[in-house]
């Protein structure tokens, strides 16, 4: 019975991988006014005054027209030598849809800043806004 049940994973486990699937992505949902809570880690001990986190969407479905694409999170708080919690709520205009972390941008005062590319890091986030727009066609712009 167990040789049984070990031949039978070992196929399925088989049919998986040979069918180019692997370990899956844990999609986080959420939706408008939620909290995002991120730790960012920098090597050293920089004194940045803000640490904020940049997510990239995709295309805006056509009957959220009216809302965005993107948004970032920056409340900055410092808590260990290179280590930032940055955390913020999610804006009510933005889109339905995945979210990828795109950048994190730092600021040194009085005006030093520096993007990071931060795709490599692989986070993303779904979010899901019930807010639906129907804007009508442009009819006409004309002087008076």
């Amino acid at each position: 019975m167990i040789r049984g049940m070990a031949v039978l994973l070992l196929a399925v486990a088989s049919l998986a991988v040979h069918a180019g699937q692997g370990p899956t992505t844990i999609a986080h949902h959420y939706k408008p006014g939620d909290t995002l809570h991120y730790t960012v880690t920098f090597d050293g001990d920089p004194s940045f005054d803000s640490v904020s986190i940049n997510f990239a969407g995709g295309e805006v479905p056509p009957d959220q027209s009216g809302l965005t694409n993107g948004f970032s999170v920056g409340r900055t708080r410092k808590v260990a030598a290179g280590k930032f919690e940055v955390d913020g709520e999610i804006p009510n205009n933005v889109a339905s849809g995945t979210y990828r972390l795109s950048n994190v941008q730092t600021r040194i005062s009085p005006s030093g800043a520096k993007g990071y590319d931060a795709a490599e890091f692989h986070e993303s986030v779904e979010i899901d806004n019930g807010v639906r727009y129907e804007f009508p066609p442009l009819k006409s712009v004309a002087p008076k």
